[in-house]
């Protein structure tokens, strides 16, 4: 690798498409796992995502006297992913083909996540590198792509806490009074309630995060949050679906939320020196996501959890973003 290797666009593009492609693959090998008898490591789930490595490793291949020095850090996702897959093969042939929970905090899991997180950073170090140079859409999309790529794996990984389960059939059966099931009935519409009240929270953070850092360090372009949130939230809401309204519901918050971002960012310019629209980004783009989240699921079924609940959760969701807007304060752009 060349020392003094400038930034290559197409390098940026491809890695970018890259990780998202394996990234997505994960979710759909997520999805077999839930779905189709899984039993044996050559699956076609498999090879989708592996597929997507190979054509990243033909990618660096290529460029591979032209990667600059801001895939550093990226590049170290190649062992890591490479290594995890070794382990993965055997881990199966070993000790079976894990199911539900277990696949997404199988170890070997999580670290061909990291390999792609860390092969993820190498477009989005590119761009804080030349921000100066990024001024359309099609500027930003490696940017976008490597975003989206992070949201999903932090999906993958946390799969568990996506979905509140706010909507009505996922109530837990009805208290019936002074029966012997009476507060074992309460005690699974409390754990499911705040159960589902973490998901928000913990959702919220993701959510505002991303637009704190994406919206304060970066000029982008309207309609460039919308995207990272769609492409973001897709795959994880394609696979957890399971002939719910849950990826309708999911894409309309993620326009909600990304629209919110968007003409945030265009109209208050969020930055050092801009506190208060700083705080309003990292409050109102949550608190859109989440009230999208209750209007559709209300209108697609119901919702089952008390309005007292839904509104406090609403508004629980802005101030996790305002926290984060005081535990990391913006920073001043530089060329």
């Amino acid at each position: 690798m060349r020392a003094a290797a400038r930034r290559s666009k197409p390098l940026d593009l491809l890695v970018s498409l890259c990780t998202l492609w394996v990234s997505c693959g994960f979710f759909l090998d997520a999805w077999a796992h839930g779905h189709v008898p899984v039993e044996t490591f050559f699956t076609p789930y498999h090879g989708v995502f592996y597929s997507g490595m190979l054509a990243l490793a033909i990618v660096l291949a290529i460029f591979r006297r032209r990667i600059p020095r801001t895939y550093r850090l990226a590049l170290v996702g190649v062992p890591v992913f490479i290594l995890s897959g070794i382990g993965d093969l055997i881990w199966h042939r070993l000790l079976g083909v894990e199911e539900g929970v277990d696949a997404l905090l199988s170890p070997t899991h999580q670290g061909l996540g990291l390999g792609i997180f860390l092969l993820s950073s190498g477009p989005i170090s590119s761009a804080l590198n030349a921000r100066t140079q990024l001024r359309t859409l099609g500027d930003h999309l490696p940017l976008i792509f490597s975003l989206a790529t992070w949201i999903e794996l932090i999906h993958f990984g946390t799969a568990y806490a996506f979905d509140p389960g706010a909507w009505r059939p996922d109530a837990p059966p009805s208290i019936r009074t002074f029966t012997p099931d009476y507060l074992t009935a309460v005690a699974m519409g409390y754990y499911k309630i705040g159960t589902g009240v973490l998901v928000v929270l913990f959702q919220s953070a993701i959510v505002a995060g991303f637009a704190l850092f994406a919206g304060t360090r970066f000029a982008l372009p309207f309609g460039a949050m919308t995207l990272v949130y769609l492409l973001g939230n897709g795959a994880a809401a394609a696979a957890f679906t399971n002939d719910t309204p849950l990826l309708a519901t999911v894409l309309i918050m993620s326009l909600a939320a990304g629209l919110t971002a968007d003409v945030l960012i265009r109209r208050l310019r969020p930055r050092a020196e801009s506190s208060a629209a700083y705080r309003l980004l990292g409050t109102l783009v949550p608190v859109a996501y989440f009230a999208a989240y209750f209007i559709v699921t209300a209108l697609a079924g119901g919702v089952w959890w008390d309005w007292n609940v839904v509104l406090g959760a609403t508004l629980w969701a802005g101030v996790i973003g305002f926290g984060l807007t005081l535990l990391a304060p913006p920073r001043a752009q530089t060329a």
